[in-house]
């Protein structure tokens, strides 16, 4: 009688999907599958990790189309593979699957270092738009709200920006490029700047606006994202603006952001303005190669 053969124990499927995740992310021999043969388990394995990575350069493209349409497809998908090689993916959402991207393209070896700096602004600019127009909703002042409230409280009037805004410093024209992009527009040759600008990205409603800020603007409005009361703002234009101009600017700037639906909604300010310190206004701060770590956003799950 023959000896039947010796049967091997499956991989334990925490090991098998940690097997896999070796070969996906970093091209490791793959685990043993179902087959005919060898060479049919081969082919298998290539197809399931090349949809896997074609699927991740997919989801680049959704959210750096403007950047696909001036690499072009291919060198596109090229700088996705190695983007992936580098920043695998390590969330079960795919929605924060390219926030390495703008740091990552600053270094990118692929990547002609004459263009590092423009197509790392490009990038920027448009993970800005995707974190504005995903960020969480908050009630907005309105510029009824100031009507109840009294001239003298208006010194201890807090004032913060909602989730939905984002400051970003560019010296390149990717607003400008952005724009024709979403017009349908032959995209305009990229520029460079010897100053950098600053550009305020924020939702209104469900669309996303923009604009470039001007010098006094910049020296102020970063305090508003941690909150600051109008009070701290009219001491802070007093360093970038003629004396007799700051109440009337301090004046302009918030009915403009109150239009613009960029500050949360008043929490009311107190019956009497007491002599509390009030710390300084920070100096403008906005990293010309990264945006702040985004939150995470619901999306389609990595596949399986």
């Amino acid at each position: 009688m023959s000896a039947r053969p010796a049967l091997h124990a499956a991989p334990a499927l925490a090991d098998w999907q940690a097997q896999w995740t070796a070969t996906l992310l970093h091209g490791a021999a793959a685990p043993a599958l179902a087959a005919r043969d060898a060479g049919d388990a081969r082919i298998r394995a290539r197809v399931y990790t090349e949809a896997y990575r074609l699927r991740l350069v997919e989801v680049l493209g959704r959210d750096y189309p403007v950047l696909q349409a001036v690499l072009g497809a291919s060198a596109f998908a090229a700088l996705g593979r190695d983007y992936l090689v580098a920043h695998p993916s390590d969330r079960p959402s795919l929605r924060d699957f390219g926030r390495h991207l703008p740091r990552w393209l600053r270094r990118a070896p692929g990547v002609a270092p004459a263009r590092r700096d423009e197509l790392a602004e490009l990038a920027a600019f448009e993970w800005a738009q995707g974190e504005v127009f995903d960020a969480a909703d908050a009630d907005v002042a309105l510029l009824a709200d100031l009507a109840g409230i009294e001239a003298a409280r208006w010194a201890a009037l807090p004032l913060r920006l909602r989730p939905s805004t984002r400051l970003l410093r560019l010296r390149g024209n990717a607003p400008a490029r952005v724009l024709a992009h979403a017009q349908q527009q032959p995209l305009p040759a990229p520029q460079r700047t010897v100053a950098p600008r600053v550009w305020l990205l924020w939702r209104r409603g469900r669309e996303v606006h923009w604009r470039a800020l001007d010098d006094d603007e910049v020296a102020v409005l970063p305090a508003l994202r941690g909150g600051c009361r109008f009070g701290a703002l009219c001491e802070g234009l007093a360093g970038v603006t003629a004396q007799a101009d700051v109440a009337l600017r301090a004046a302009s700037l918030l009915k403009r952001w109150l239009d613009d639906e960029l500050l949360m909604r008043f929490a009311a300010p107190p019956a009497a303005v007491l002599p509390v310190p009030e710390p300084p206004l920070p100096e403008p701060l906005f990293p010309e190669s990264l945006l702040p770590e985004p939150e995470s956003r619901d999306a389609n799950p990595d596949p399986q």
